[in-house]
C-alpha cells in the first residue's frame, strides 16, 4: 500500500527505472499462466498510468504547490523513458527487444495522456473551465482542430477533462468519430474517471477548494492492483463496455443509431431540446471521412445521423452533404440520404453548394448538382449557385450540359449572357452540345418575348 503522494511519485520513479523496469516486468510473468509479451507490457503500463492518475490526483488535493511538483515529476518521467531504459549498452538482446517494444507503444502512448492529464487536473485546480459549457461541443472543436492544430485540440480536451472530473460524460460515441492522438486523449480520460471513480468514495468531484477541505491528507492507493494489471495492449486504452446508460440524452442518441422507426416526433422533440448536446456529435459523425472506408466503417451510423440532422433542419453540414451527394465512391446508402437531406433542407442547402464550389476548384457530379440545385426553392442565391457552377465546369465535366439545361429551365433571363457566352466558347464541342445550349438559348429568348412576366429569382 501506498499513502500520500509523494510516496506514490517515489513508486513512479522506482518503476520507471532501468531495473524497476525488469522487476516489474517479472512480476507479471511470473503471474501469469501463459507467458504473453504484449500483455507484460500492457500490465506495465496499465501500473504506471494508474500511478500517475493517483499521483496527480493525490497531489491536486493537497494544494496547488503539491500539483505543480507532481506536474513536473510525472512530465520528467515519461519523457525520459527512452534514457531511463536504454542507458545499459551490455543488455541481453531479449531485454532490448522489449524495452524497444514498450517504447514503441507503451512509452508513446503514456507521453500522449500525460498531456491529457496534466491539462485536466491543471484546468481543475484552477477552475479554468465552464460548468455552463457541453462536453459535445469542447469535443467538437477539438475534432476540427485534430490536424491542423493539435495544442488547439489538446486545450479543448483539457477543459473536457476538468468537466469530466466534474460530472459531466463523455460519450463512448467520440470514440468511433476520433482518430489518432485525439481518441487516444479521450479513451485515456474516460479510464482516468473510471479509476477516480473507483478509488475516491464520493467521486466526480466538487470545486477544488470544497474537496480539499473534506478529503483526508493523503489517500490509500492498493499498489498490488497496479501490478496485476494485465489487458491486451489494444484493450489497456478502452473503457470496458457500459450496460443501459442513465444518461437520457446519451440514451436519445444511441436511439437515433437504432434505425428511422425511432425517429418519431416525441424522439424529435426530445432532439430539437437537446440540440447542443446532440448536433456536435452527430455533424462530427457526417464529417468522418474514416466511417466510410476502412475495417471500422460504419455507414449505417453515418446514414443515421444525416437522417437526424436533415429532421432537426440543421444545415452545419451541409457542404459535407453535397460531397457525399455527389461522391461516386460514397457508399450508394450514404449519397442518397445525402441527396435527401439535402432536398429537406432547401433554402438551407443552397450556402452548402456555394460553399462546396468555393472549396472544389473542379467540382465532381455537376449533374448531380445541378439536379440539386433545380429541386431547392428559387432565390437569388440559387441562381447564383447555378450560374458559378456552370462556369466551374469544364465541357468534358460530367454535367455541363444538364446545368446549362437547368439554366434555361430556371426563366431567368440573365441567364442568357451567359449561354450566349458559352457559344462563343472555341472550346465548345460541336454536335448535340451546342444544339443543346442553342435550344436553351431559344427557349430564354422566348420567354423574354412572352407577354407573362419571365420568372425572375426571390431574393434571399
Amino acid at each position: 500500500m501506498a499513502s500520500g503522494y509523494r510516496e506514490l511519485l517515489s513508486k513512479l520513479e522506482e518503476m520507471a527505472a532501468y531495473d524497476g523496469f525488469l522487476a516489474t516486468l517479472v512480476d507479471i510473468r511470473d503471474s501469469m499462466v501463459f507467458y504473453d509479451r504484449d500483455l507484460m507490457l500492457a500490465g506495465y503500463t496499465g501500473a504506471i498510468e494508474g500511478l500517475i492518475i493517483s499521483a496527480l490526483a493525490a497531489a491536486c488535493l493537497e494544494g496547488d504547490g503539491a500539483a505543480e511538483e507532481a506536474f513536473t515529476v510525472v512530465r520528467k518521467v515519461v519523457d525520459e523513458f527512452p534514457h531511463r531504459l536504454t542507458g545499459d549498452p551490455s543488455a541481453p538482446v531479449d531485454v532490448q527487444a522489449v524495452v524497444d517494444a514498450f517504447l514503441r507503444v507503451g512509452g508513446w502512448m503514456l507521453r500522449e495522456r500525460v498531456s491529457a492529464y496534466i491539462l485536466a487536473f491543471s484546468r481543475y485546480i484552477h477552475g479554468d473551465y465552464d460548468l455552463e459549457a457541453f462536453v459535445d461541443g469542447l469535443v467538437a472543436a477539438a475534432h476540427a482542430l485534430a490536424e491542423r492544430d493539435p495544442g488547439g485540440a489538446l486545450d479543448r480536451v483539457g477543459e473536457v477533462g476538468a468537466l469530466m472530473l466534474r460530472g459531466q460524460m463523455l460519450r463512448a460515441r467520440w470514440l468511433d468519430v476520433a482518430t489518432g492522438r485525439l481518441q487516444l486523449w479521450l479513451a485515456g480520460l474516460r479510464h482516468m474517471v473510471g479509476q477516480l471513480a473507483s478509488t475516491y468514495p464520493g467521486f466526480p468531484w466538487g470545486p477544488i477548494d470544497e474537496e480539499r477541505r473534506r478529503r483526508p491528507s493523503s489517500v490509500v492507493v492498493d499498489m498490488e492492483a497496479f501490478r496485476k494489471r494485465r489487458l491486451m495492449a489494444r484493450d489497456a486504452w478502452q473503457l470496458p463496455a457500459q450496460g443501459p446508460t442513465a444518461d437520457p440524452v446519451d440514451a436519445l442518441i444511441e436511439r437515433v443509431f437504432s434505425g428511422p422507426a425511432a425517429l418519431d416526433r416525441e424522439t424529435q422533440a426530445a432532439l430539437e431540446r437537446s440540440a447542443e448536446q446532440v448536433v456536435p456529435l452527430l455533424s462530427a459523425m457526417v464529417s468522418a471521412r474514416h466511417l466510410l472506408e476502412g475495417p471500422g466503417a460504419e455507414p449505417a451510423a453515418v446514414v443515421a445521423a444525416i437522417r437526424a440532422l436533415a429532421l432537426l433542419r440543421r444545415h452545419e453540414v451541409a457542404t459535407r452533404l453535397v460531397e457525399l451527394a455527389t461522391d461516386p465512391a460514397a457508399p450508394r446508402e450514404v449519397a442518397q440520404e445525402a441527396r435527401e437531406a439535402l432536398e429537406r433542407l432547401g433554402g438551407l442547402a443552397v450556402d452548402g453548394v456555394s460553399e462546396y464550389l468555393r472549396q472544389n476548384t473542379a467540382p465532381q457530379g455537376g449533374a448531380a448538382l445541378a439536379g440539386l440545385l433545380v429541386r431547392m426553392p428559387r432565390s437569388e442565391k440559387t441562381f447564383r449557385a447555378l450560374i458559378e457552377l456552370f462556369q466551374r465546369l469544364r465541357w468534358e465535366d460530367d454535367g455541363k450540359l444538364a446545368v446549362a439545361v437547368a439554366l434555361a429551365e430556371y426563366g431567368d433571363g440573365r441567364a442568357m449572357a451567359v449561354l450566349q457566352q458559352a457559344l462563343r466558347d472555341p472550346q465548345l464541342p460541336a454536335g448535340r452540345v451546342r444544339r443543346e445550349i442553342e435550344g436553351a438559348v431559344r427557349r430564354l429568348s422566348r420567354q423574354k418575348r412572352s407577354p407573362r412576366r419571365p420568372r425572375v429569382a426571390n431574393k434571399g
